[in-house]
């Protein structure tokens, strides 16, 4: 009887054992559970968070990047051919257009992104199919076309890389406000700004013909004008200037001769001459308009 006691003693025993090894399992079971549910979460936030910054990173590269390419000045290069540089903030070219036939063959195969502008300009004049271009009756104009805190600095660039070049050559400033103006008339800035020079004293001019001729034919014209104006009293403007004062003047006395030497004069906005009224023997007088002079 002893001996079967001890039996069914050692028998429970055993399931006792095997009872607390099941608690322990369970409890282990869940441990790694409540483990691998931690490093489940971890792993999806390490995967989103990673997901967040390629996000951000490239909206910001993209914002950077657009940034750097807007264009916030222009440089144009004019003769025959018309060539036109934007430059980016840190006036490094972010692209180059051709506005007509012969810029677009001076253009092929030069490389000018991301040049600093004195070196593109300096490699577009100094291009072989450039020179063809350069003679001694050309005018070669360089347009500045940017803000007035960067105005100064680009000229000075500018004026430096044109320096070495013979025949006609200048440099010149046009407001950055109407650069858009230009580019949607299909024409460089510098261009644009002679067509609206010329346009001061032939209002028949049209934009369409400028854009065919050279900027030595424009700039001819222009100066044609203002000759012309020095003789016919026409301002600076091509306009007529108006008197605006008395013609006659006062009369001085009339000498032994009978010729009266008055200071007649008359205010006009030109520098041509107009003649003044006769006085006394018939004798005329005609006064420069707005300097005030006399002479028979």
């Amino acid at each position: 009887m002893m001996a079967l006691t001890n039996k069914i003693h050692d028998a429970f025993g055993y399931i006792q054992a095997d009872a607390r090894l099941k608690e322990g399992t369970k409890q282990f079971l869940r441990k790694q559970s409540r483990e691998k549910s931690v490093q489940g979460y971890h792993r999806v936030m390490k995967y989103a968070v990673s997901a967040v910054c390629g996000i951000l990173f490239m909206v910001m590269g993209g914002v950077g990047y657009s940034w750097i390419l807007r264009p916030v000045s222009y440089v144009s290069i004019d003769v025959n051919p018309s060539i036109e540089l934007a430059l980016n903030r840190f006036d490094r070219v972010v692209s180059a257009e051709a506005y007509n036939a012969e810029g677009e063959e001076i253009l092929d195969g030069l490389p000018l992104k991301w040049k600093k502008y004195t070196e593109a300009i300096d490699t577009v004049i100094g291009s072989e199919r450039m020179r063809l271009y350069l003679t001694d009756t050309s005018q070669l104009v360089l347009t500045v076309v940017t803000d007035s805190t960067n105005e100064a600095k680009l000229t000075e660039g500018v004026k430096a890389c044109t320096s070495y070049v013979e025949g006609g050559c200048h440099s010149t400033q046009a407001d950055i406000n109407a650069a858009p103006q230009a580019h949607e008339n299909g024409v460089s800035c510098g261009k644009y700004k002679a067509y609206l020079e010329l346009l001061q004293y032939d209002s028949s001019i049209t934009l369409d013909e400028c854009r065919k001729m050279s900027m030595e034919e424009i700039w001819e014209r222009i100066r044609e004008y203002e000759e012309g104006g020095e003789d016919d009293g026409i301002d600076g403007t091509g306009i007529r200037g108006e008197d605006s004062g008395n013609e006659d003047g006062p009369v001085s006395d009339v000498s032994e001769t009978g010729e009266e030497t008055g200071c007649g004069y008359g205010y006009g906005n030109g520098n041509g001459e107009r003649r003044g009224q006769r006085y006394g023997n018939g004798s005329s007088h005609h006064g420069r308009g707005h300097h005030g002079e006399m002479h028979e």
